[in-house]
């Protein structure tokens, strides 16, 4: 959380084993959040990657070598990013 720049927000995705702690005055100060999201479980995801498959349903991403992670973060940084952002070595 201490990494997170003012009004940031921390998005879990999937299950966390261990509980987590977090300092409830840090967040409240710099008005930070978390939340979560279920990934679902194996057989709804082969239902969901079937489906993708059948219908040539496939991601939008864009990709960078390795040697231009600075001009990645940028973009990303500036909210231009389509979707995800893929590091290619």
């Amino acid at each position: 959380m201490g990494t997170l720049k003012p009004k940031g927000k921390l998005h879990l995705v999937g299950v966390v084993t261990e509980p987590i702690s977090v300092k409830l005055m840090q967040m409240i100060g710099k008005g930070l959040s978390m939340g979560s999201s279920p990934v679902g479980s194996p057989a709804n995801i082969r239902k969901m990657l079937e489906f993708a498959s059948r219908h040539d349903v496939l991601p939008v991403t864009q990709h960078f070598p390795m040697s231009q992670i600075n001009e990645a973060f940028d973009l990303l940084r500036s909210g231009k990013a389509h979707y995800r952002i893929v590091l290619d070595r």
